[in-house]
């Protein structure tokens, strides 16, 4: 099965991409070449490198257990068990 033919995988697929293309983006939250100061002095691009990273993270998170619910897993746990 390969990502085009399966509607969750493709949905996944086009949700981290669009992340990973955000990233790259030049945006002023992301690269800066010069010193532009946040919230105690601490340059922007840190905070939004961070809100980038939590947000990928929680992603995968709930990537991961809507993965679980899926029914291919379920199978493979109750082979598992026996």
């Amino acid at each position: 099965m390969d990502i085009l033919s399966n509607c969750f995988e493709k949905k996944w697929f086009a949700i981290f991409m669009a992340m990973y293309l955000l990233i790259m983006l030049p945006f002023p939250f992301f690269f800066n070449t010069e010193y532009v100061p946040g919230w105690l002095g601490v340059p922007t691009f840190i905070y939004g490198w961070l809100m980038h990273g939590i947000t990928v993270f929680l992603l995968v998170v709930l990537y991961a257990r809507q993965c679980l619910k899926r029914p291919e897993y379920q199978d493979n746990a109750l082979e598992e068990q026996s």
